[in-house]
């Protein structure tokens, strides 16, 4: 079994199991810390709560592989405002709405350690956001270099959702300086080609480029909205390239990759899309590699989500981070309502 050790300054330590170990970094008579330091494997992981959200965001901080490029942070060190990986930022419907920007980074968003585990989890009850919808987000350091996550969501009334009926969940990966700011992932550029590698740049063209956009799956059809919608960026998607595998990289500096994987693509009941947006790269060469995840049609009382990797790792090729989703998806097991898909 990995060691998994303790890091960070405060005095709430909880430790539970040789295996792993977490420590607040703020807050010892708080009942929810503020911060969680978790460092299994080659990674140490910062994760944060929502208490002083939006200066400062939840999710995660910081991350950093000590072995591979110690002192090298992941997540854009300098952003505050926008700088946290795998944070939940919006919660979008397809009509007007003032409540589809950045509703998640508002309210509570408990922190909690996971017992026995090296990680953390954040809650949030649905009377605490606009949506009415209860969440968790559950983080987990696993080594040599990756962070498994979790989100599972309950929305209480599907009529917020307005007459379309979907909901798109938004998170977002605000990256530090990176080598190639495109994703990269197998996929196809056009109708009747064929499956290869795609290089994603989210160039201009599309009537509602804000900064960037977003990659669908190649059996997805793109998401309808009202013409007044006044919170467009997140919800069109590019016709093509479309990826075929649910998972991403993209090049970082100093050598490293940051791998994002998926538990699934594209079904009538939910799907993930893929985001890049490029706004800081008039001054750094920091884009924010993002993704989504869409509930088509959403059913009051009913859980949704999906679980994940990210791999924080040197880059050795693109067959070998490829090798990385392919070897996490066989040691899936089968979650709630698991969705079948034909294309695979």
């Amino acid at each position: 079994m990995t060691q998994c050790s303790c890091e960070g300054i405060g005095a709430l330590l909880i430790a539970i199991g040789a295996a792993s170990c977490l420590r607040g970094a703020e807050g010892a008579q708080e009942p929810h810390p503020r911060t969680l330091t978790a460092r299994c494997g080659d990674l140490q992981v910062l994760f944060r709560d929502n208490s002083r959200s939006p200066a400062l965001l939840s999710g995660i901080g910081s991350l950093v592989n000590f072995r591979a490029a110690k002192g090298y942070d992941a997540i854009d060190p300098e952003g505050k405002g926008a700088s946290a990986g795998l944070n939940f930022e919006h919660i979008i419907c397809g009509s007007r709405n003032p409540n589809n920007k950045f509703t998640p980074r508002s309210g509570p968003y408990l922190l909690y350690p996971l017992p026995g585990q090296s990680g953390a989890r954040l809650v949030r009850s649905g009377t605490d956001g606009p949506w009415n919808v209860s969440s968790t987000l559950e983080y987990h350091v696993v080594a040599p270099n990756a962070v498994d996550f979790q989100f599972r969501c309950t929305p209480h009334r599907a009529d917020l959702f307005g007459p379309h009926g979907y909901a798109i969940f938004f998170f977002a990966d605000y990256m530090n300086d990176v080598a190639d700011i495109a994703l990269h992932f197998r996929g196809v550029a056009a109708p009747g080609d064929p499956e290869t590698w795609i290089a994603a740049h989210a160039p201009r063209g599309h009537p509602d480029w804000n900064g960037g956009g977003t990659y669908r799956h190649r059996d997805a059809p793109p998401l309808e909205y009202d013409r007044d919608l006044d919170f467009r960026l997140n919800s069109w998607s590019y016709d093509w390239p479309r990826y075929t595998e649910p998972f991403y990289f993209g090049r970082a500096a100093q050598g490293m990759t940051f791998i994002l994987m998926f538990d699934r693509w594209y079904t009538p009941e939910d799907e993930i899309r893929f985001s890049l947006f490029k706004f800081k790269l008039s001054r750094h060469p920091r884009p924010a590699w993002d993704f989504q995840y869409v509930v088509h049609r959403v059913v009051a009382e009913r859980e949704y989500g999906f679980r994940g990797r990210l791999v924080w790792k040197k880059f050795q090729s693109a067959d070998d981070c490829r090798a990385e989703y392919h070897n996490w998806k066989a040691t899936l097991r089968a979650g709630p309502r698991p969705r079948p898909n034909s294309a695979h």
